[in-house]
């Protein structure tokens, strides 16, 4: 499902016909090229763009055999995602045939099974290296009659045609029967496709609005300028997660059924919202990272690990805007969005991670830390999307306090035209001067603080600016920040808290995270644990039994480690931390942002 103008040529060009054996959850592919060489490489990707880490998507390939006019063909694997092949005849087609395994229920691998398939190319396309610049065409064949395809590329006489491989890799596909929406901006075409769990009551009149008010509101932000001439969203539906992939001209998105609109829905809730701030997200990384981007990414090299200290300007300053496009749009109100970045605060700072990493490390390691979360990273961790927002946000007063009518706009804008003129991706150390070029302001002594120290933002001192008082009160990890009307006194919150994140179990509570400076970290417990007991008595409300003591007192909290029953004492006492809430006390300044 493409329209073009795009064209691709039709010479010589690297052929996969993929066919899905259903039951199996196994892509068969054959792989046609015409070699040149004596000896050819085959490789495989190691991770897919947007998603910073190792993931070994050659791992999943059962078999592969070679032939020349059914002759076999040598193959030999000499790395973990590398083959070769040699003994064929030149300039006469080589077809490889190979199975993969593909039953990763996700949006950055492959899929298979009799109702669905989803697949990314850097899961199951095979690329040869020294003829990755001709034209890559996928086709399908032992298809269900009811399936179709979707994806972004360009679709001519049964084929999907990508210019070159780095095209191929970055269109994912949806197979099967699937829903599909449309509605333009500005004449270029836009597509959504659902899949998965469709409810009777889905309202996709208001669904089209809504996404229609999210993407101009965004393509204006950027001079009503598109960096491409259609656009895609493969939506799946169902599951608790919420997540997205972003891609040259599509996006890979999966949310919970219950989160699309509704015929009775008379307003938007929260889950609707989260995922426009989801779509949002994505859609905003067609300028801010698959155009706009970091020197070392323009190219990836897809086979071992990209490092830069960027992300939390990839990925936080588009977490900034996700949702201030949202309140843009209008499909939020000033009080939701000032929420908003009120749990972000409260998101970031209840956790000791922020006083450990700084931004810069937090983006350095995504390859090995962010994206393999662990029992003890809320202590060690520091998320270069929520903080990374945060720092968006200050730079943007920063920016509007400092200059003549200017704001962190005119710095996408100002990069969005750059890469119109270049095409090259932003050095390490660019991003201060370039700031300084399309605002007239220098933030190269904040942005060193904000992203290499751990230091506390000044959130506080900028809001006063602007009509806002951020207050920070003794509150425990159940508490959440509210925005406060102007007069409204805040009342104590005396609830106990253990300084865990649990899971109710079939018998007891199973411990998630332990936080640092917690009675449960002061008393031993740890990740994994299973609570069953308070003082010998069976734990099957957590919070109802714990509210039973005071601070001060002390229990014992009996407990299942491995294999072992355990026994720890806990003094609810140190359970405090702080929690920020937020009070409006000057809407007039106030009106000068939002």
């Amino acid at each position: 499902m493409a329209v073009a103008p795009d064209t691709v040529s039709r010479a010589p060009a690297i052929t996969y016909t993929i066919l899905p054996l259903l039951n199996t959850h196994i892509y068969k592919i054959i792989l046609q090229f015409i070699p040149n060489t004596n000896c050819s490489t085959l490789k495989l990707p190691t991770w897919i763009p947007g998603s910073y880490m190792i993931r070994e998507f050659s791992k999943n390939i059962i078999s592969i055999n070679v032939k020349q006019q059914n002759i076999a063909v040598i193959c030999e694997q000499i790395d973990k995602n590398t083959w070769q092949i040699s003994g064929y005849k030149l300039h006469q087609q080589v077809d490889i045939e190979y199975e993969v395994y593909a039953f990763d229920f996700g949006i950055r691998t492959a899929y298979l099974d009799s109702k669905r398939g989803y697949f990314n190319p850097t899961s199951l396309c095979l690329g040869i290296l020294d003829y990755e610049n001709l034209a890559h065409i996928i086709q399908f064949n032992n298809m269900p009659p009811t399936w179709n395809v979707a994806t972004g590329l360009t679709y001519v006489e049964n084929q999907y045609l990508a210019a070159n491989y780095n095209e191929l890799i970055d269109a994912p596909f949806e197979l099967g029967e699937f829903i599909r929406l449309s509605f333009e901006v500005y004449d270029i075409p836009h597509y959504i496709i659902l899949s998965g769990t469709i409810t009777p009551s889905f309202d996709s009149k208001r669904f089209i609005k809504d996404i229609t008010t999210i993407c101009q509101t965004q393509m204006d932000l950027f001079g009503g300028v598109a960096p491409f001439t259609n656009y895609t969203f493969l939506l799946y539906l169902g599951g608790e997660i919420y997540t997205g992939l972003e891609h040259a001209n599509s996006t890979a998105l999966m949310a919970p059924y219950y989160a699309v609109s509704t015929s009775q829905m008379n307003k938007i809730n929260d889950d609707y919202l989260k995922l426009l701030g989801l779509i949002s997200h994505e859609y905003f990384h067609l300028w801010n990272i698959k155009r706009i981007k970091p020197q070392v990414f323009n190219p990836y090299d897809l086979y071992t690990e990209n490092y830069t200290g960027l992300l939390w300007w990839f990925e936080g300053i588009t977490s900034y805007y996700d949702d201030l496009v949202l309140y843009r749009a209008g499909l939020i109100d000033k009080k939701y969005y000032l929420q908003i970045i009120l749990d972000n605060i409260n998101n970031i700072y209840k956790y000791s991670g922020v006083t450990k990493q700084s931004l810069l490390n937090s983006s350095i390691t995504a390859w090995v830390k962010f994206y393999r979360p662990d029992e003890n990273s809320p202590n060690s961790l520091v998320s270069y999307y929520i903080k990374g927002a945060l720092v968006g946000l200050c730079l943007d007063l920063i920016i509007r306090n400092k200059s003549d009518r200017k704001s962190l706009d005119d710095v996408l804008l100002g990069l969005y035209n750059k890469w119109l003129e270049d095409g090259q991706g932003i050095a390490e150390e660019e991003l201060s001067d370039l700031i300084k070029k399309y605002t007239g302001c220098d933030l190269a002594k904040e942005i060193l603080d904000y992203t290499t120290t751990t230091n506390e933002l000044p959130l506080k001192q900028l809001f006063e600016k602007y009509g806002l008082d951020l207050i920070k009160i003794s509150a425990n990890y159940a508490s959440s920040g509210k925005i406060l009307p102007k007069d409204e006194e805040l009342a104590p919150n005396n609830k106990l808290s253990l300084g865990i994140k649990s899971v109710k179990e079939t018998i007891g509570y199973k411990v998630i995270n332990v936080y640092d400076k917690t009675p449960a970290s002061e008393s031993g417990l740890a990740g994994g644990d299973i609570l069953i007991a308070f003082d010998n008595v069976k734990l099957t409300d957590l919070d109802k039994q714990l509210s039973l003591y005071t601070v001060n007192s002390q229990f014992n909290v009996t407990l299942f480690r491995q294999e072992q029953l355990l026994t720890v004492r806990i003094n609810p006492k140190s359970d405090l931390t702080h929690i920020y809430n937020l009070k409006i006390t000057d809407e007039e300044k106030l009106s000068n942002w939002l």
